[in-house]
């Protein structure tokens, strides 16, 4: 089977949160954006606009991004994370997990959470292979791709947005192409 991943454009989400509704629905039982898996969080964009534009209106996803080398496996003392070949994602083994928090402590982009009924840690897991986020996300800006095929169009959309800013704010000049 080919590695999938999620891939998130800020551009295109509206906000709606079905992706979070989905998550919580389909892991947990009960739709509860504190139960999802994966967050949407609203930013204003200062760090896109100089202060004295109109700011714009993005979400940022935090999720698990599936490490290559993931830390989190590597902290874990009962070896209670490892990854699905079938679906590429870091998977928790529930009889393993003793709700220390490693993992948590030990996530460089806080993906982690902690349940307090269970006394274990959640986290995104691709909804084994078939994510329900990617489903219910009407603006298409959550997407399940191959790994070859992660589009670079929103990390170019970004970068001009940053140049465009440092420019009119004097920090760099840029000579053409």
């Amino acid at each position: 089977m080919e590695r999938k991943v999620l891939v998130f454009d800020p551009y295109l989400c509206t906000g709606c949160m079905y992706c979070m509704t989905a998550c919580s629905t389909y892991n947990e039982g009960s739709t509860s954006f504190s139960k999802a898996r994966l967050q949407i969080f609203r930013h204003e964009g200062h760090a896109l606009t100089r202060i004295d534009q109109e700011d714009e209106l993005i979400f940022l996803l935090v999720a698990c991004q599936q490490c290559e080398d993931a830390i989190c496996s590597g902290v874990c003392p009962t070896s209670a994370l490892k990854r699905d070949v079938s679906t590429g994602a870091m998977v928790i083994n529930r009889n393993k997990c003793v709700g220390c928090r490693m993992c948590l402590m030990n996530c460089p982009f806080g993906a982690i959470s902690f349940n307090l009924k269970k006394k274990q840690v959640y986290k995104c897991e691709l909804c084994a292979g078939d994510p329900q986020c990617v489903k219910f996300c009407k603006g298409e800006a959550l997407k399940f791709v191959p790994i070859e095929q992660t589009p670079m169009a929103k990390r170019s959309r970004t970068a001009e947005k940053v140049k465009e800013g440092l420019m009119e704010a004097g920090k760099v000049s840029y000579q053409g192409e």
